[in-house]
């Protein structure tokens, strides 16, 4: 979420005119997906079991969002250093009031008001201090907004505060329906990315997820493989789920205030093996 490189907004905008239905971008090569993601609502019946990858595994997080208040032992509404990626050229500020828990879902929402030097004010999940895990599958069954600028994420980064590495579980420009997988690594920001096209992103819920195993990366939607790439990392990462405005393209008068990306639940489980004491603080 630090940054889309100028590749991926072209592959997105390629997407979006129907001139490819996957691209492929990145510093190194990656298994580009070759699904097309399922346009009807995916099944989002609790389960123990990830839809995605099967084997054994066992739940260390979750979240389903029950009741009317979010609950506040697995996340924070701001990043720790504060309420705004300043580095990014962002244009909302992020506040708990944006951030909803009404029947079974959370909302993340953005609307246009002036707050601390910025346009918008927004709203963001962060588990950092609360839950990191090292090597698992998260997931994520959500519902993107629409609109020019609005840039929604699930993503992961260390615990340490350090950046890179970085993986974006899902990331949506919306004012098309193709969404993004990355991974940064290297001290010079390199980057792996694949792009899909899921006609329903904004109508329907779908279900977003990464298996992160020791020296590979594998990106699932609605429970099929998609991508795949060989990278390591080697830290415990936290969840971040947010929705952004893009200071580089910003909305415009087409898009409808207000906008959310809708979570139904985010999940993260670990194989037996893995288990460690740094799943939970």
């Amino acid at each position: 979420m630090k940054q889309i490189p100028q590749a991926a907004v072209v592959a997105l905008v390629l997407a979006a005119i129907g001139l490819c239905s996957v691209c492929a971008t990145s510093s190194a090569p990656t298994e580009a997906a070759t699904l097309r993601a399922r346009t009807s609502t995916t099944a989002t019946t609790r389960t123990n079991n990830p839809d995605g990858p099967k084997g054994r595994w066992q739940l260390v997080f979750s979240d389903h969002f029950t009741g009317t208040a979010l609950n506040t032992a697995n996340w924070s509404t701001c990043y720790y250093w504060g309420c705004t990626d300043g580095g990014n050229n962002e244009l909302e500020w992020y506040e708990a009031s944006q951030v909803t828990v009404h029947n079974g879902t959370v909302s993340l929402t953005v609307v246009p008001e002036r707050t601390n030097g910025k346009k918008y004010v927004s709203g963001m999940l962060s588990s950092y201090g609360k839950f990191s895990y090292l090597y698992g599958y998260a997931q994520i069954v959500a519902k993107l907004p629409v609109g020019r600028g609005l840039w929604s994420a699930f993503w992961f980064e260390p615990e340490n505060g350090t950046w890179p590495p970085e993986v974006d579980i899902v990331e949506n420009w919306a004012q098309s329906h193709g969404v993004s997988f990355y991974v940064h690594f290297g001290s010079a920001n390199h980057y792996d990315t694949s792009n899909m096209w899921v006609p329903t992103a904004s109508s329907a819920f779908h279900t977003y997820g990464v298996d992160w195993e020791p020296g590979s990366i594998a990106w699932y939607v609605d429970g099929f493989l998609v991508s795949r790439v060989a990278r390591s990392i080697t830290q415990p990462e936290y969840l971040v789920a947010n929705l952004a405005v893009n200071g580089k393209l910003p909305p415009n008068s087409a898009v409808r205030f207000p906008q959310s990306l809708v979570i139904r639940s985010i999940n993260v489980w670990q194989h037996p093996t893995q288990l460690a004491p740094q799943t939970t603080h």
